[in-house]
C-alpha cells in the first residue's frame, strides 16, 4: 500500500531482522501465543475445562505481532480489533530509493545500537516522554502522569535499550497489508481497524484501503472506521468512542459463534 491509499507490489520482502536481533514479529507473536496457552487457557481451564478462542486488540506495531500470532496459531483466535495499525515508515519497502537509501539508514541503526545508550538514557525522563507523546496524541489532555509512568516503568528496567534499539534497527519484517493477504489467514477471524485521522504517523488513505488491498476486498477486513479529532491512541484521547466500537466487534464474535 501507499499513503495515498494506493496499491503497490513489494516484490521481495527481507523478513529476517538485518542485525539479526532475537526481537521481531516472529519471536513477538509466539509470546503472545505463549501467552494464550499457559495463561489465559490455564485460568479459563479451571472454570470450565475447555479452552475458548481469544480475542487479539492491537495497537500501533503491535499489530503485526498480533497478525502473525493468528498466521501462526489460527486456532487460538476469534478476531482482532486493531487501533492505528504502524506502516513501519524505516521499513526496506517504505524507504524511497531503498537500494541506496538503506545501507545508510542501517549504519545509523547500527550505530544508535552499540553507541545509544547514553542517549537512551538522557531520553528516558517523564519531561521528555510527556514532549515526544505531545506529537502523536491529538488530544494532549489524554497525557497524563499515570500515562507517562505507564511508559516509562518498563524503559527503565535493565536491557530495555537493547530492545528498543533492536526495534527502531529493524528495518524488515512483515508488513499489514502483507499478512492480512497471506493466504493461510484464517477466514473465520475478522479484522476491525479503527483509527484516529489526526494521527501522524498513520496515513488515513493507506488505513482506509486496507480492506481493499487485502484480496481485493475479500479479505479479513470487515470494517474501518475513522475517528475526528483523534491521534496515534485513541483508547486513551476517546476511549469511550473506541470502547463503543470494540463492544460492537464483541458482539458480532459472539453472534457468530
Amino acid at each position: 500500500g501507499t499513503a495515498a491509499g494506493g496499491n503497490r507490489l513489494a516484490t521481495s520482502l527481507e523478513l529476517r531482522h538485518p542485525l539479526k536481533s532475537p526481537y521481531n514479529f516472529y519471536t513477538w507473536g509466539e509470546q503472545i501465543a505463549d501467552f494464550t496457552h499457559d495463561v489465559i487457557h490455564n485460568d479459563s481451564n479451571k472454570d470450565s475445562g475447555e479452552n475458548s478462542k481469544v480475542t487479539l486488540v492491537a495497537n500501533s506495531i503491535g499489530t503485526m505481532s498480533a497478525l502473525q500470532s493468528i498466521l501462526d496459531e489460527p486456532t487460538l483466535y476469534d478476531g482482532c480489533f486493531v487501533i492505528n495499525p504502524n506502516f513501519r515508515e524505516l521499513h526496506m519497502a517504505e524507504v524511497p530509493l531503498s537500494p541506496l537509501a538503506m545501507p545508510l539508514v542501517r549504519q545509523i541503526q547500527s550505530l544508535l545500537r552499540t553507541k545509544g545508550h547514553g542517549l537512551f538514557e538522557s531520553l528516558a525522563t517523564p519531561e521528555i516522554v510527556t514532549e515526544i507523546l505531545k506529537e502523536p496524541y491529538a488530544v494532549t489532555d489524554a497525557i497524563d502522569e499515570e500515562l507517562v509512568e505507564v511508559l516509562l516503568n518498563p524503559l527503565l528496567t535493565k536491557g530495555a535499550d537493547e530492545v528498543v534499539f533492536d526495534t527502531l534497527s529493524y528495518s524488515a519484517g512483515p508488513l499489514p497489508e502483507q499478512q492480512l493477504s497471506d493466504s493461510t489467514f484464517p477466514s473465520d477471524v475478522p479484522v476491525w481497524v479503527v483509527y484516529g485521522k489526526d494521527d501522524p504517523w498513520t496515513p488515513s488513505g493507506r488505513v482506509e484501503n486496507l480492506a481493499k488491498v487485502c484480496n481485493n476486498g475479500d479479505g479479513p477486513v470487515e470494517r474501518v472506521v475513522g475517528l475526528e479529532g483523534a491521534g496515534h491512541c485513541p483508547h486513551d484521547e476517546v476511549p469511550e468512542r473506541v470502547n463503543e466500537l470494540l463492544s460492537e466487534f464483541l458482539d458480532r464474535l459472539d453472534g457468530a459463534n
